[in-house]
């Protein structure tokens, strides 16, 4: 646990107190000199790029589990973590310990020191360091394959100095809009941005118009696409260890990622067995069973919609009763219009913790709901633990009753320590 204490000390020492400003001159110079000082990580392993809006995380997950089955050593990188920075550094999908992050940090720290004397951008930021451990780690590893989840966007997200033989794009929603923009058109011409010639682009992306942009990019660049739907489909009968229907096209994104990526070398049962075992926390993960508790970090619209008709499609006569707390840049009003249409009970908390983002306080929430749904009982806490634990107590009572945790990763990761310990985790 010491070692996880200086880790953390170091890493959040990089954290500014000024937010992402989308009208920065800031490109990817910064974190190109960072790596150029490390020798380059980035360019002695393999990759697979992953952008998108929903999915992503689950999506890179699968196509990790999936060549781990076929005997590959692999890497994954995902961000946000939900309790511990480890969860964004994974060999073979298990967390890497604290002791061997620190020593990469030996030499990550100075690096960026030095950046930050002969750049004229200044020190290198907290998800910079994390990618430059990340790409440190994986070379030093030699891993066959690293999945690098994009951070936000793509065009400008510090993963994408990546040059990967095959990139990956999810659904798109609208989703930090302050910074990539309001309309779905803005934000996959910001994602494509990962798009880059001779890769094999992986497309999931639904929606006509940006289809059209994912389309054009590819084209443009010089890169192979293929898309969902038209050149891929859903397997079907093929049974995907995380629960809700979304995840069937997920999944059908990680296995045509990895088939391209293998030239077709991955047997059908070691893609079978790599989606049965592939689970990812605090997406729609069943915590407990009695009473049912189900964590998921859904925190915009369009993940808010698919995580409810999955959950009503699973559990169809299940009654909710919903612990809700909100990112305060987040649309809440939608997601509870969402959330009250289908719960009887609605408890209002707030997370902690994050030094750079608030939540909604409990009061903000409370008023939302009840100018939607003044029927509709709202019970008000601001510590999520003793939020969860009056959930809990009050499911005891009610017969057939689901309790659903959700609105925001940060909620998720400061409840999911009253089942799993930070402790226990590392």
């Amino acid at each position: 646990m010491e070692n996880y204490k200086k880790l953390k000390k170091q890493l959040d020492g990089l954290i500014g107190k000024i937010k992402f400003s989308p009208n920065s001159n800031l490109k990817l110079e910064r974190i190109i000199h960072l790596l150029k000082i490390l020798d380059n990580p980035q360019d002695k392993f393999s990759s697979i790029h992953v952008g998108g809006t929903s999915g992503k995380g689950s999506t890179s997950t699968m196509i990790s589990y999936i060549f781990q089955e076929a005997g590959y050593k692999t890497g994954l990188h995902v961000s946000p973590y939900l309790q511990v920075i480890n969860e964004g550094f994974q060999i073979n999908n298990s967390l890497v310990s604290s002791s061997k992050l620190l020593k990469l940090m030996d030499k990550v720290m100075p690096a960026i020191e030095q950046v930050a004397k002969e750049s004229p951008f200044g020190k290198p930021s907290y998800f910079e360091a994390k990618v430059a451990l990340a790409f440190l780690l994986f070379a030093e590893e030699k891993v066959d394959i690293a999945i690098i989840e994009v951070g936000l966007g793509g065009r400008l997200d510090a993963t994408n100095v990546l040059n990967s033989k095959v990139a990956v794009l999810t659904n798109v929603g609208l989703d930090h809009t302050a910074i990539l923009g309001n309309t779905i058109e803005k934000i996959i011409t910001d994602k494509a941005g990962i798009i880059k010639p001779n890769q094999i682009v992986i497309s999931g992306v639904t929606q006509p118009s940006a289809k059209k942009i994912v389309a054009d990019k590819a084209q443009k660049t010089g890169a192979k696409l293929l898309q969902y739907n038209q050149d891929f489909q859903i397997i079907p009968n093929l049974e995907i260890g995380m629960l809700g229907d979304f995840q069937q096209v997920n999944a059908a994104c990680a296995v045509e990622a990895v088939q391209a990526f293998s030239n077709q070398k991955v047997t059908d049962q070691q893609i079978k067995t790599g989606i049965e075992k592939a689970k990812i926390p605090g997406r729609m993960e069943i915590i407990q069973e009695n009473p049912l508790v189900i964590l998921d970090g859904a925190h915009n619209q369009d993940k808010m919609t698919a995580l409810v008709t999955s959950l009503k499609k699973k559990y169809p006569d299940k009654k909710w009763l919903t612990v809700v707390a909100f990112k305060e840049d987040k649309d809440a009003d939608e997601m509870l219009r969402i959330l009250a249409q289908n719960s009887e009970t609605i408890i209002a908390t707030e997370f902690h913790g994050t030094p750079l983002w608030g939540s909604y306080k409990v009061e903000e929430i409370e008023k939302k709901i009840t100018i939607q749904n003044p029927s509709i009982e709202v019970l008000l806490n601001s510590n999520p633990i003793e939020a969860v634990n009056k959930a809990l107590e009050l499911a005891k009572n009610k017969e057939n009753t689901l309790v659903l945790v959700t609105g925001s990763l940060y909620l998720i990761g400061n409840v999911r320590k009253y089942w799993y310990p930070i402790e226990e985790l590392l």
